[in-house]
């Protein structure tokens, strides 16, 4: 937001700024002089509007129309989107032994354009150009516009200018040596293909990423440069000499086409990458009644150029700022790549206005006005590319928190939240994971009960019966071999796997356990509780077809018999004799 900030304050400075950058206005006529081979010719213009279209060369010499002219005040003459057609009127005296200038009019989307230029007997040489024509027909094969004027040493001659277009009334007029025109535009030409090619490299670079990351985003992403390029690429004049010189219709209604798509490509990226369907579902669907719009809006261009031109240019300021508010919103979130979209987007934003408000005659035309829409352009596909950039870090970052928080999930639903070990549905799946081995070996279960627990807690209390089960835990975890893995079963009960265990090792184990609970000097606070186990043993035998709860069902056998004969003792199961078909039969209790 301060980048943005900073930049408007720039803009608003530059506008203070441009208000005298043309120079004072001159009079009379243009004088061509052996030291300057190029010249601003605005400021020698005196200009006429023929509202009707009416008039023609020949009622330029009437003292009527010649008293209707204005001498223009030296800025380049910009009118906004009219119907008027504008005359223009220079007087050229040649001071040089140069005899061949190039009149030249840096406006590509200019509909027509007629010069008559005097011959000195009240004759008119007449030549025309414009995009309303084949390209083809250009007396000089530039984006731009130019004729060829021979004016002799020490000789005047009087031009005039005919301009008519359906778009923006905007007639940049200059005069140069036809060498410093070619250097001129060949700075033109370089200015011209670093921006293009910014736009190009970051549109193959995030088309590799699209379909490397299959995001959706990026391909909006490459949507809006594509069509950035070709848009521009018809402002400047260039998608006519190269792509369609022929396609006079279509150039005539390229800009406004591609101004429609690139509205599309923006709301697309912009809904997807700022996550409006999760945060503004409401302005998500405003986005979409935009994006309908705009498609009608290429129906209306093909039917009525002037009605589409002037709908999307309406469209723009309306999209432009909506899509900022959002932007600022999604910052007010907490969004944080929407901080690198609001620096793209408002610099764009910013150079949009100032071309729109240019080509409607709210604004002086120069350059760095004329072309601040493509140069916002230009910065906002490298933002934007460093946001895009951004939110696949941040993705990154919630899929790691997602996948963290899954295996707590996880790990919460495999462990006893009261003693830390692991659960009985762990435990299922590890005994289930045991008999999947293609090698499975013999493995024993030790169920482990602690001796009259209810009267533990009917005397001391459920608190302390809870810190009994935790010191048991601890015995458990302190007394298991590196394989055994153990878990609370349910109320004072705990089950004990030992993989790649027979029953003579499993019996060991579980007599070292109970002398580890014979040891331990349980207490409560500063009330010493004395503790007993009783455990039961099993063993599963890899040939056998035995599922967990059969294997339970034997070592509970053992546990009830441990617990009959005396207690605080361990048992053995006898080896499975029973069915699958019986292990729902109901345990014995303690």
């Amino acid at each position: 937001m301060r980048t943005v900030m900073l930049l408007v304050f720039m803009a608003l400075c530059h506008l203070a700024w441009i208000s005298d950058v043309s120079g004072a206005s001159a009079d009379g006529a243009l004088q061509l002089n052996e030291t300057i081979q190029s010249y601003d010719a605005n400021r020698y213009l005196d200009i006429l509007e023929d509202r009707d279209g009416t008039l023609t060369i020949s009622d330029m010499g009437k003292p009527e129309i010649a008293e209707r002219f204005a001498h223009n005040d030296g800025r380049i003459p910009g009118y906004g989107y009219t119907k008027s057609v504008y005359w223009a009127k220079l007087e050229l005296d040649n001071r040089t032994f140069q005899r061949q200038w190039l009149l030249n009019i840096d406006q590509p989307p200019m509909d027509k354009i007629d010069m008559y230029v005097s011959d000195g007997s009240g004759q008119w040489l007449f030549k025309r150009t414009g995009d309303a024509y084949p390209f083809a027909e250009r007396e000089v094969r530039n984006p731009d516009f130019s004729f060829y004027l021979d004016i002799g040493p020490d000789e005047t001659k009087t031009v005039f200018l005919r301009f008519e277009t359906e778009g923006a009334m905007i007639f940049p007029v200059k005069l140069a040596t036809p060498v410093k025109h070619a250097e001129q535009q060949k700075a033109m030409d370089l200015l011209m293909g670093a921006s293009f090619g910014i736009l190009v490299v970051m549109s193959v670079y995030n088309t590799i990423l699209a379909f490397l990351l299959r995001s959706r985003t990026y391909a909006y992403y490459v949507f809006i440069n594509a069509i950035a390029a070709l848009l521009y690429a018809s402002l400047n004049g260039m998608a006519y000499q190269y792509l369609w010189p022929e396609a006079v219709w279509w150039n005539n209604r390229a800009i406004v086409f591609f101004i429609c798509l690139a509205h599309i490509a923006a709301l697309l990226f912009s809904r997807n990458f700022l996550k409006l369907d999760r945060y503004f579902p409401n302005i998500h669907r405003l986005f979409t009644w935009f994006i309908l719009i705009e498609l009608a809006n290429i129906a209306v261009l093909f039917a009525n150029y002037s009605a589409g031109l002037r709908l999307a240019a309406c469209m723009l300021v309306l999209i432009d700022l909506t899509i900022v508010g959002v932007g600022v919103a999604s910052l007010w979130k907490g969004f944080m790549p929407a901080r690198f979209f609001m620096a793209g987007w408002g610099v764009f934003m910013i150079g949009s206005v100032l071309t729109l408000l240019a080509d409607a005659g709210m604004l002086p035309q120069i350059f760095h006005i004329r072309y601040a829409s493509q140069v916002g352009s230009v910065f906002e596909a490298i933002v934007l590319s460093l946001g895009l950039a951004a939110r696949i870090q941040s993705m990154r970052v919630e899929k790691e928190q997602a996948e963290a928080m899954l295996i707590q999930s996880k790990q919460q639903a495999e462990s006893d939240f009261l003693t830390g070990l692991y659960s009985r549905r762990y435990i299922v799946g590890q005994f289930e994971a045991l008999q999947s081995f293609p090698d499975s070996r013999s493995f024993s279960l030790l169920l482990m009960d602690i001796d009259f627990f209810k009267r533990i807690n009917d005397t001391y209390g459920h608190e302390t019966g809870d810190s009994i089960l935790k010191q048991f835990a601890a015995i458990i975890r302190g007394s298991l071999p590196e394989k055994g893995i153990a878990a609370r079963f349910g109320g004072e009960e705990f089950v004990i796997l030992l993989p790649d265990c027979d029953m003579r090792s499993a019996y060991g184990v579980a007599e070292r356990l109970l002398d580890s609970v014979r040891k331990y000097p349980f207490r409560a606070g500063e009330i010493s509780i004395p503790c007993s186990a009783s455990i039961g043993v099993a063993e599963w035998k890899g040939s056998e077809l035995e599922s967990f709860e059969s294997c339970v069902r034997r070592a509970d056998y053992a546990l009830y018999e441990a617990k009959k004969i005396g207690r605080d003792r361990v048992c053995v199961a006898a080896r499975q004799k029973r069915s699958m078909a019986e292990d729902a039969v109901a345990l014995p209790s303690e």
